[in-house]
């Protein structure tokens, strides 16, 4: 199952934190990967806030690597910066047995650098790309054994509409709307277009007026 959203300010990633709260239970581990600076702390914090944990206590755990913040009611949201990792076997003197054990929930950054270790089957890999200041891509691939659970609706409500499979204007390969390079078949594909419009093969069929510049609906 994937979801696309689009955040465009901080009470966006509140929203979309306080959706995936909901919906995520014990055993859950949620991945998260970006670039520094791209939110995952952020958002990792409007999670953990919205399960009521104090927010005095959320903080990047970068240097101890792992944070466990109790919550009022439910499990507790186990926090884990995998960036000092090198790889799976570093997660052993982290007592990783016991935080994967399934009673709590687990929100990791940088988990590409550990995925070997996570529970594929409960493992839910979101991704932050930044797209302006203040903007976030935000792509969310989940077990599909999530669909059935009453909160999707909730994050649902927040993503955006669902993309059609189409065609790849530079292979004409078929490319479903799930895939990450979507409409290009491939990273290849996307930069072959790219050059295309660089070296002057494609075309406007008409001249550019100033309505095409103004932002429409």
């Amino acid at each position: 199952m994937r979801l696309d959203f689009t955040l465009q300010s901080l009470a966006d990633t509140r929203a979309l934190g306080e959706a995936l709260a909901r919906l995520l239970g014990p055993g859950d581990v949620l991945s998260l990967t970006g670039d520094l600076g791209a939110g995952k702390t952020t958002l990792t914090r409007e999670i953990a806030l919205a399960r009521g944990v104090d927010p005095g206590m959320v903080s990047s755990p970068t240097f101890v690597i792992v944070n466990e913040y109790p919550t009022p009611t439910g499990p507790p949201v186990v926090h884990v910066d995998a960036y000092r990792l090198t790889s799976a076997e570093d997660l052993d003197a982290l007592g990783w047995d016991r935080l994967a054990d399934g009673g709590s929930v687990l929100v990791i950054e940088w988990a590409e650098r550990i995925g070997e270790a996570l529970p594929q089957e409960r493992t839910a890999r979101l991704t932050i790309a930044s797209t302006g200041e203040a903007s976030r891509s935000v792509s969310l691939e989940a077990p599909e054994a999530w669909a059935s659970r009453p909160a999707i609706s909730g994050l649902r409500d927040l993503a955006l509409p669902a993309r059609q499979a189409t065609r790849c204007p530079v292979t004409g390969r078929r490319v479903p709307g799930d895939s990450p390079t979507w409409p290009f078949a491939s990273e290849q594909a996307r930069m072959a277009d790219l050059y295309r419009w660089f070296s002057g093969q494609y075309e406007m069929s008409r001249p550019v007026e100033e309505s095409d510049l103004e932002e429409g609906d």
